[in-house]
């Protein structure tokens, strides 16, 4: 059974951000914006045309990988949208597929879409036997991988109440790859210009680093081998020291992510990181971070889903103040973990995206590191939620970046970056009076 949690202890905060859609053109607007449809399609999915199936493909029964159709919207908003689950049998949207190209409807109106097809890397192995899929999972224009499966959390009473993620509690060979068998699947992916960034994360283990310390050997090999940028999931450290040295290995961007911002639900919903790291600490991070790392490129998930809708406002606001870039997934459900705001609904959480964009421009924290993600509408993305709505100078700086001369660009801003960094600061260490 669904647990409900009350909308009401934080509405207020959300009433501004509402006035920017209206509510009474919303189900007339989804198709024509990118930014609408896309939440759309991950919250109530899409049926498929019997005609489309063959030409679409799924992922099927491939190894870490989640079912779902990659579609590109208008504006390059790329989008992964579920299709086999039972929830999608009741979706009011469409996907055909005539003359080779494919829409989608929902009886009244349609779209032309993209059909982003599925690395053919997935079908392949490592050298050792490990199905690549089941090591690296692309998502938009980045590579995710997770070195080690194991988390000290999963199964024991401290367990985070959301996860539905594949971690265990277990030790030994089979719960971690390789550098070798990460490094072959990081060039499997660029191989076919799927991995322009990298993402590293981990699940928890006690230590006062976050976890760097482990990923440190996987950073180094890859930063040697690949002109990738890359970012690092972990926890927040022990001490500060921790995150320069992130910084000074190679790591381009960091996320230590909050989850959830309201201090009594992060309590009860996260026990392990309440316990043993704080909420306070956290923030505290992520703050310092901000001044270590370049514009835009630390970051914190707040799951939608999880908290009334003004609470993650207000989360919003809070970590853009600090200088750091919030990612809004929608939390989906799945067995057993079904702790969820309902009703979750486009129109409901669609206005707090309107917010983020807002939120971000009004600091200045640049838009270009956090996009192109098919799983979460990003803050560029959310322009479209806004009366902002009109290509200008964030989208082409954007369209420059995806280029690969603009990412080639950006790999050697941030290797510049990181050398001016850690030479000035081994200089005020030699020198304390600097």
């Amino acid at each position: 059974m669904k647990k409900h949690v009350n909308c009401r202890r934080h509405g207020a905060a959300i009433d501004a951000p509402r006035r920017t859609i209206d509510p009474d053109n919303m189900e007339k607007s989804y198709l024509q914006n990118p930014a609408l449809l896309k939440i759309e399609l991950m919250l109530r999915g899409t049926r498929v045309d019997p005609g489309a199936w063959d030409a679409v493909g799924t992922s099927g029964d491939l190894e870490g990988v989640a079912d779902g159709i990659d579609i590109e919207l208008s504006h390059k908003t790329p989008v992964n949208v579920p299709c086999k689950e039972d929830f999608t049998r009741n979706s009011p949207y469409l996907l055909k597929s005539e003359g080779g190209r494919f829409h989608i409807t929902d009886g009244r109106d349609r779209v032309e879409v993209g059909i982003i097809r599925k690395p053919r890397f997935y079908t392949r192995k490592t050298t050792t036997g490990i199905p690549f899929s089941r090591i690296g999972v692309v998502h938009g224009s980045y590579v995710a991988i997770t070195p080690s499966k194991r988390c000290d959390f999963f199964n024991s009473d401290v367990e985070c109440r959301f996860c539905a993620m594949d971690l265990d509690g277990s030790t030994g060979p089979s719960a971690t790859y390789s550098v070798d068998e990460v490094l072959e699947t990081v060039e499997a992916a660029h191989r076919e210009d799927r991995a322009n960034s990298i993402y590293l994360s981990i699940g928890f283990s006690d230590g006062p680093d976050g976890g760097v310390e482990f990923l440190k050997p996987y950073i180094r090999a890859i930063k040697k081998h690949f002109n990738s940028l890359l970012a690092v999931e972990a926890l927040p450290p022990e001490d500060n020291g921790w995150i320069d040295e992130t910084y000074a290995i190679g790591v381009d961007s960091v996320l230590y992510n909050l989850e959830i911002y309201d201090r009594e639900l992060f309590d009860t919903i996260c026990p392990g990181r309440a316990r043993l790291i704080g909420r306070d600490r956290y923030v505290e991070a992520l703050r310092y971070a901000a001044t270590v790392f370049p514009n835009g490129t630390v970051a914190s998930h707040l799951l939608v889903g999880l908290e009334p809708p003004g609470s993650t406002v207000m989360g919003i606001d809070l970590l853009t103040s600090i200088g750091v870039i919030p990612i809004l997934p929608i939390y989906r459900p799945s067995a057993g973990k079904a702790v969820r705001i309902e009703p979750l609904t486009t129109e409901v959480i669609a206005p707090v995206y309107g917010h983020l964009y807002r939120a971000v421009k009004k600091n200045g924290i640049s838009m270009n590191w956090v996009r192109d993600i098919s799983i979460i509408t990003t803050p560029l993305e959310a322009r479209f939620l806004t009366k902002e709505k009109k290509e200008g100078l964030d989208a082409a700086i954007q369209s420059i970046y995806n280029t690969k001369i603009g990412l080639k660009a950006a790999w050697g801003l941030a290797t510049l970056r990181r050398k001016l960094r850690v030479r000035k600061t081994e200089e005020s260490l030699d020198h304390p009076d600097i």
